[in-house]
């Protein structure tokens, strides 16, 4: 199974990797190698579709991440991909993660920064299948320990929007919503604090999809199809699991994000979020996989 990259050292476009997702040499296995190389690594699992093969929880949110930590920082890789990562002695990336296209997105980070993302994860109510955080790093984490103990926050505004700072000092715009938001991700929360119109890429298979939305100040639509030039692929998102939205070519801000929750009725009522960045060269890389929008 092929896929396509970029780092923070190479970004200008999309990477067609030589190596299989499959692989335990591919750019994803060696991001989540610890997992099964470290002796006592701490680290939080989650996914609304655990491994092996569950079913999704729909009274959990609609999560797919992985946070893994040592004593200097650590990272958090947002997802798609449902029973990933698994458990055991070795990486193995899961069949029904190669049947439709999916998306990562890797931050490396101070454990200050990891702590945020332990409170975007009390929003998300996330299905956590696995978690060890070492007890030396506690005291350093307390709303990522509350995070992997299933803590929630249950009070009004029922989201939350927070500035995360990578270790090369890059600053990425974290959206979290819980189920009683009650509104569409992208168009109620993101659209409206990014102050920007937004084409978005989500699984329209389920039911109750979205349809695209131009009635409200900054305009929400669907992406239709996209183009991978690096690979010279063109598929219909109908064969696309992945979450990521972009600004369009009009506007004059450069957003792009990357996250874990749908465009979809059902979703209104499921925590979730997206993780933004606003990024000039990374946005166009983006906006040219868009080949059309509904």
């Amino acid at each position: 199974v092929a896929y396509t990259f970029m780092t923070s050292d190479n970004y200008d476009s999309w990477t067609f990797s030589n190596k299989s997702i499959n692989s335990t040499t591919s750019i994803l296995a060696n991001t989540i190698n610890d997992l099964y190389s470290a002796q006592g690594i701490s680290y939080v699992l989650y996914n609304d579709q655990p491994p092996p093969d569950k079913k999704s929880k729909s009274n959990k949110g609609h999560n797919k991440g992985v946070v893994m930590v040592n004593y200097t920082g650590g990272f958090w890789l947002v997802h798609s991909v449902p029973h990933f990562p698994m458990l055991g002695k070795t990486y193995i990336f899961p069949r029904t993660g190669a049947v439709f296209g999916q998306s990562f997105l890797c931050l490396s980070l101070s454990l200050e920064n990891l702590n945020k993302v332990g409170t975007q994860l009390q929003y998300n109510q996330p299905e956590i299948y696995s978690q060890n955080i070492n007890s030396n790093l506690k005291a350093s984490l307390p709303d990522l320990v509350k995070a992997a103990m299933n803590v929630t926050i249950n009070t009004a505004p029922w989201y939350s929007v927070m500035e995360i700072l990578t270790q090369k000092g890059v600053q990425f715009t974290s959206f979290a919503k819980s189920k009683a938001f009650n509104k569409d991700l992208y168009e109620d929360l993101v659209a409206p604090s990014l102050e920007t119109d937004l084409y978005v890429e989500t699984w329209p298979n389920g039911g109750g999809r979205l349809q695209s939305n131009c009635t409200k100040k900054y305009k929400v639509t669907n992406v239709k199809s996209v183009y991978l030039s690096a690979a010279n692929v063109t598929f219909n998102t109908t064969h696309d699991h992945s979450k990521w939205a972009v600004t369009p070519p009009s506007q004059a801000k450069n957003w792009f994000c990357i996250g874990d929750i749908n465009r979809a009725e059902h979703q209104k009522v499921r925590g979730g979020g997206t993780v933004c960045l606003n990024n000039k060269q990374l946005s166009t890389d983006y906006k040219k996989s868009v080949e059309s929008i509904e």
